[in-house]
């Protein structure tokens, strides 16, 4: 017998050990891979926390002429760089499908893309373009702004916001529902940070562009400059006791021309502007004649481009010149600039604090000057040392910065530009009027409040608003609860200045009067106004000479509540007389459109204390 025989059992144990051989052999290959992705992902880790280490730096120099940014910038390009590169590639696009680590993988790789991206094609630009150029570049010296750095940073500021907004969309895509809380925290803090810088760099890349032109770079120009007195409100902020003429050229700053509203025909016999088309239809039912035909009137609007536009009209008929632009404030944003300046010390001798500038300017000037004309001394002294301290160059251009933001949010800046090109710009930023021309990107109502007792009774008139939107249903309903509140107390009547009191009948000693300005979203309605839960009747106008509502509210004192159209938006406008020590409250309610944004904001009146707003949305089920 020749050879060997195999067993019948033996093939089959041979299969079996090829097949073994083969699932270690594939569990060594998966461990391997594993360690490696592993491997990436810590390296990877190690530089995006190299890469922020890296910016922070790069931005504590941004702003210091000193400071050599390429040389910063590079490190910060190669360590984002490489944190891409080491979460690229098929081994990691194949392990972003495995169930548990995949959506972790996925998330930290589109996020060190992000981040290359935007070092790349944001801050490298940034790095060239900033590059030598200092704050105190941008600072006022003997009353002049040097143009040449605005003009370097404005072109990268273009290059700048389309990284931004990029980022923005990238990381709006980053879905973290099955993500870590280690990786997801860091990635959804990234997300929030971009979405809250997104709509800063599309304003400064729209504005910077700009600027060379507004500061005279290309020919003088002349903006009017409106001081709103908010002890006697108006929609906007208050009476513009208080006007004067800026001169800019080539960025030297010089104060013109000052003036009063005593300065100017009291009332105009004819108005010098009057406002018109749709947006306007229902002007004289809403505003009167009254608001065209006096300069104190010129605010009851909260839309700043029509207001602009009689400030303008008005100042050209009394002084004639140029206007290129429309600037409006108040005491309350004097007091945040007194916060970088420092003291200020008025005509009157008179030092202005953060502390006393409000109380002084709005409240203690009429105890103190009794006299009208003397009064508006001390406003136009306020507003020309202010002027004198910013220009001079007092402060760090940081902390104007810092408090440009709160004098913003409450709306006691506005501009307007005569030029089509920079208006359309100021429109897209909140400093270009007070409510937006649609419900795109949010739901604005307003509430506004105009003094209608000739007073300045003002300064003690407080609001409380409360908003109450339904958009469970398919036509969205908005309640907007407006409570004024007299905050003088009843035993301090007798003191008060006779200047400051309301001398029309029906108003009670210490009491107050005012039209409330109820405004609802565009294209919406107008269901029903309350004041303290009984409902307004409305007159045909505003104008107790037009009205033939013989029992509309308000018509028994010529003031009429009355209802239209204004901007597209629903309005009613109401009187209501508030004594003192008490509140009165006006409720509105109006609906909107399926369309509009679920983002519900309210405008209201700058008034001399903050207003609280409380939002409420109610629960779909």
């Amino acid at each position: 017998m020749s050879g060997s025989v195999v067993p019948k059992a033996a093939a089959p144990r041979r299969r079996r050990r090829v097949v073994i051989l083969l699932i270690v052999l594939g569990i060594l290959i998966a461990a391997g891979l594993t360690a490696y992705v592993g491997r990436q992902a810590l390296a990877a880790k190690k530089s995006m926390e190299q890469a922020q280490d890296q910016l922070q730096v790069f931005r504590s120099a941004l702003g210091k002429a000193d400071q050599d940014l390429p040389a910063l910038y590079a490190p910060l390009r190669a360590s984002a760089d490489e944190a891409a590169s080491k979460t690229g590639g098929p081994v990691w696009a194949a392990y972003e499908h495995v169930w548990w680590i995949g959506p972790n993988l996925k998330a930290f790789r589109q996020t060190t893309e992000l981040v290359d991206a935007l070092v790349r094609d944001g801050v490298g630009p940034l790095a060239t373009g900033a590059n030598g150029v200092g704050i105190d570049n941008l600072k006022p010296k003997n009353g002049r702004i040097d143009i040449e750095p605005i003009k370097r940073l404005a072109p990268v500021t273009t290059e700048v916001n389309e990284a931004i907004q990029a980022a923005n969309t990238a990381a709006a895509d980053i879905d973290t529902t099955r993500v870590v809380p280690q990786l997801s925290a860091p990635v959804e803090k990234l997300q929030d940070q971009l979405s809250e810088l997104a709509p800063i760099s599309q304003e400064l890349s729209a504005t910077l562009p700009l600027l060379p032109g507004i500061l005279g770079g290309e020919g003088t120009r002349h903006y009017l400059l409106i001081f709103q007195n908010n002890a006697e409100e108006r929609a906007s902020g208050g009476n513009p006791a208080s006007m004067a003429m800026l001169v800019v050229d080539d960025g030297k700053i010089t104060l013109g021309r000052q003036a009063s509203s005593a300065s100017f025909p009291h009332p105009y016999k004819k108005a010098p502007y009057v406002p018109h088309g749709k947006r306007n239809s229902d002007w004289d039912k809403i505003y009167t004649e009254r608001s065209i035909k006096f300069v104190a009137n010129l605010t009851m609007t909260p839309d700043f481009p029509t207001t602009a536009k009689m400030a303008t009209a008005m100042w050209q008929d009394r002084f004639g010149g140029q206007v290129d632009g429309v600037i409006s404030f108040d005491p309350v944003a004097l007091a945040y600039l007194l916060n970088v300046t420092g003291p200020i010390k008025l005509a009157d001798e008179t030092t202005l604090t953060p502390g006393n500038a409000v109380p002084y300017l709005l409240s203690e000037v009429y105890a103190k000057y009794p006299d009208g004309e003397t009064q508006d001394k001390v406003f136009a002294s306020a507003a020309q040392t202010i002027f004198s301290a910013v220009t001079s160059g007092k402060g760090d251009p940081r902390a104007y910065l810092a408090q440009l933001k709160p004098i913003v949010a409450e709306q006691r800046l506005k501009v307007w530009s005569a030029r089509t090109e920079e208006q359309s710009v100021l429109l897209t930023t909140p400093v270009g009027t007070m409510l937006p021309a649609d419900n795109e990107s949010a739901t604005v109502l307003g509430v506004y409040n105009k003094a209608d007792s000739t007073s300045k009774m003002s300064y003690y008139m407080d609001e409380q608003i409360k908003v109450s939107t339904n958009t469970c249903e398919a036509t969205p309903t908005h309640t907007v609860t407006a409570t004024v509140v007299n905050t003088l107390p009843k035993d301090q009547i007798d003191a008060l200045p006779e200047y400051v009191r309301a001398h029309q009948k029906h108003i009670p000693p210490g009491g107050d009067r005012q039209l409330v300005q109820v405004y609802g979203p565009v294209g919406g309605k107008l269901k029903s106004v309350t004041i303290d839960g009984k409902p307004v009747v409305w007159g045909t106008s505003a104008n107790y000479k037009k009205n033939t509502v013989a029992d509309a509210t308000g018509a028994d004192i010529r003031r009429p509540a009355a209802h239209g159209t204004m901007y597209g938006r629903p309005v009613g406008t109401v009187p209501i007389t508030i004594p003192a020590d008490s509140s009165v409250t006006v409720k509105a309610v109006f609906t909107g459109s399926a369309e509009d944004s679920a983002t519900v904001r309210v405008s209201h009146t700058p008034k001399v204390r903050e207003v609280p707003v409380k939002m409420k949305a109610a629960t779909c089920r």
